[in-house]
């Protein structure tokens, strides 16, 4: 079977701050996410993911990616890794949008 999504305006629009969810099967889950300019995900503390991995590749803009341990400056065409128990955020401290493709195993 094949799915597909098509990511316009209105599914970016929706995924302003929040990670919004676009595929999930029993191995994985992807998705979108918008960080808007000053913004900050979680707004406080750390997010962690006991039993999944996390990928994030960033399509548009640069943001902050930062465990307990230390941050990392990503840009457009970087890809992420984050190994399953690390806490974890991401800010956006520039001035514009970021757009980051993630994707979960197993997911959420």
């Amino acid at each position: 079977m094949v799915e597909i999504v098509k990511i316009d305006d209105e599914k970016w629009k929706e995924s302003l701050n929040k990670a919004l969810p676009v595929f999930k099967n029993i191995n994985a889950e992807l998705g979108i996410f918008v960080l808007g300019p000053g913004e900050r995900s979680p707004e406080q503390g750390f997010s962690v993911h006991p039993h999944s991995e996390e990928y994030a590749y960033i399509l548009e803009g640069e943001v902050t990616f930062c465990t307990d341990k230390e941050c990392y400056h990503l840009k457009k065409g970087d890809l992420m890794y984050n190994v399953k128990g690390t806490p974890h955020y991401t800010e956006n401290r520039g001035e514009k949008e970021a757009r980051i493709l993630w994707v979960v195993s197993p997911p959420l």
